[in-house]
């Protein structure tokens, strides 16, 4: 609490302090600057009708201030990411996949991998960043790996094909991978035929 008095404008105004430490819970977690603490609280008591403010007050200007200081999605269509589950439950047991983003949104994107489409938010994934060529080549991988796991009475041998070469985020096959790749396709009867 005197933090934020020390940093409070002191211009002649008297700006109503904190009587608990519900008013000041969400400022703590936020951990801002002490000045930008000094300015939430500033906003709080005003949008309070210069009165103390709630706890909820205050928990909204954090909100506010800190959804306006995101960085925009640096992400774009075609680009090759690493999966970062972090406190993510939809990711469980993706961690290591590699996947191509098919969709770029503010603070999310749609990410195509072996096994389906996952809508994450930017903090839960991680660039590669490959050149062009690379990105095509691991798009075109993704578009047969999908293909493979869309098999219905695939053998479980396909499925650590599929979990391995989807979690190596490598722009490139090994010639026994591709030759692995090509055989378990001819078996399936999945016509492959590179894109240009």
């Amino acid at each position: 609490m005197r933090i934020i008095i020390k940093f409070l404008p002191t211009n002649g105004q008297q700006i109503p302090m904190p009587t608990n430490e519900r008013q000041l819970r969400f400022l703590a977690k936020a951990e801002l600057e002490p000045a930008v603490q000094a300015n939430v609280w500033q906003q709080a008591v005003e949008q309070a009708g210069n009165k103390i403010p709630s706890g909820r007050i205050v928990k909204d200007v954090v909100d506010r201030m800190c959804e306006s200081t995101k960085v925009p999605n640096p992400y774009h269509i075609g680009e090759i990411c690493i999966l970062l589950p972090k406190d993510n439950p939809d990711l469980k047991g993706k961690a290591g996949y590699w996947g191509v983003v098919s969709h770029a949104r503010e603070y999310t994107c749609t990410v195509q991998t072996w096994d389906g489409d996952y809508t994450i938010k930017i903090e839960h994934l991680k660039s590669l960043k490959l050149l062009d060529e690379d990105c095509f080549f691991m798009q075109q991988l993704c578009v047969r790996l999908r293909q493979l796991h869309q098999v219905a009475s695939r053998d479980e041998a396909v499925d650590w094909l599929l979990q391995g070469l989807g979690k190596q985020a490598k722009p490139y096959l090994s010639s026994l991978q591709a030759k692995l790749l090509a055989t378990v396709e001819r078996e399936y009867k999945i016509e492959w035929r590179q894109q240009k």
